[in-house]
């Protein structure tokens, strides 16, 4: 089926995964991915990890005995918005010291590019693994990828995204506590990645409830002694910043100086209600997709590294759920997203543009996503209806 698609589609059919040539070529595109990569973070490194300052202060507060540190961390420091895994796995490279650390942490991060990629190349089936269309895909995102990695060092952000795909994985291969857990740990590294939940639904029935139950144990585990411990611990769930003119809240009419208190209630429950609506018409890999375009969308920010999570939504869907030989999403993304902003500061583009420029981008990704089938190339691991 997806042979025929792909002449269909104008493209030629995939190569065997298995032949010599097919072998040689993927083995060239991961030289090139990596090469491509090592350019990326020699060009952010030199002033890059503008964030990292905020997981050693939080690491250091975490484990800290004075009054607001410990347990009561958040209740003091609402400004980390932060999950308390990150500060654990930042805490080593804290202990190195602040430009060792920092060094570290950016060099470690910006490996992940490559290997997140593998890990959704695997999960695409063995006959869409054409090599043309991972370069292609690799080329767009890995530049992104920069930005949230190198540039702004945002450990929580890449290790939700991280946890993410593995909860892919664990689905996949018939891991139902496994994906719990996973599904937890990237709430627990960051919270708006508590929408990446609804990926539970695509566990089967049996391990449907293992699943849930695994991911509110990792739940409570990490943030219940917070809870417990101070009441005030939620009053950090209110903390606002103040509202950018080209996001896409301004864009859709919300004129809120300061992020409105049901923004962040918001943004969970469309991207959990866009995640449910996916795994129902059989795409549950693009989850992630959905889950971070809600918070593209409802953000009251447009920080440049926010990209980097849609983009790798828009990358899983492209080569695990399409068969099309470019990846479009990917593309849209990084045009629509990235490169505008980046035009912007030579080009008269306003603002306000930059925010319909990201609802667009979500609508599209919405209506490409939740199609009907008939409309749509052949979903996740089923043939499609002809």
């Amino acid at each position: 089926m997806i042979e025929a698609e792909a002449v269909r589609d104008g493209a030629s059919p995939p190569a065997r995964e298995t032949s010599p040539d097919h072998a040689r070529r993927c083995r060239a595109v991961w030289w090139c991915l990596w090469t491509w990569t090592a350019t990326w973070t020699g060009l952010r490194l030199p002033g890059g990890g503008g964030s990292w300052h905020y997981f050693a202060q939080g690491s250091r507060l975490l484990f800290g005995d004075d009054r607001g540190q410990g347990l009561h961390l958040y209740a003091a420091h609402p400004d980390l918005q932060i999950g308390p895994i990150a500060f654990l796995v930042a805490t080593p490279l804290r202990l190195l010291g602040a430009t060792p650390g920092r060094l570290l942490a950016l060099l470690a991060m910006s490996l992940t590019g490559p290997l997140v990629l593998y890990a959704l190349w695997r999960l695409a089936p063995a006959r869409a693994r054409r090599p043309s269309r991972l370069l292609t895909a690799g080329l767009l995102f890995l530049p992104v990828w920069a930005e949230l990695v190198t540039h702004a060092g945002h450990l929580d952000d890449v290790l939700a995204l991280l946890f993410a795909v593995a909860a892919l994985h664990a689905i996949r291969s018939g891991h139902p506590v496994a994906a719990g857990l996973l599904v937890a740990a990237s709430a627990d590294a960051k919270p708006w990645a508590a929408a990446f939940a609804p990926l539970l639904l695509a566990v089967g029935r049996p391990g449907r409830w293992r699943a849930a139950a695994a991911c509110a144990t990792g739940l409570a585990a990490a943030w219940l002694p917070f809870l417990l411990d101070d009441g005030h611990t939620l009053a950090a769930a209110s903390f606002t910043i103040p509202t950018a003119t080209s996001s896409g809240l301004r864009a859709l009419g919300l004129t809120y100086p300061r992020t409105p208190s049901w923004d962040r209630p918001a943004q969970l429950a469309l991207g959990c209600l866009l995640g449910a609506l996916t795994v129902i018409r059989g795409r549950w890999p693009a989850v992630i997709l959905l889950a971070t375009a809600a918070r593209i969308l409802l953000d009251p920010e447009v920080y440049s590294y926010y990209t980097g999570g849609i983009l790798l939504g828009a990358v899983a869907y492209d080569l695990v759920i399409s068969d099309r030989r470019w990846p479009w999403l990917t593309t849209g993304g990084l045009l629509m997203l990235y490169v505008a902003r980046l035009v912007a500061h030579v080009a008269p583009i306003s603002l306000h543009v930059l925010g319909l420029l990201r609802v667009g981008y979500v609508l599209v990704v919405v209506a490409v996503t939740l199609l009907p089938r008939r409309l749509r190339a052949s979903p996740y691991g089923t043939p499609g209806p002809t």
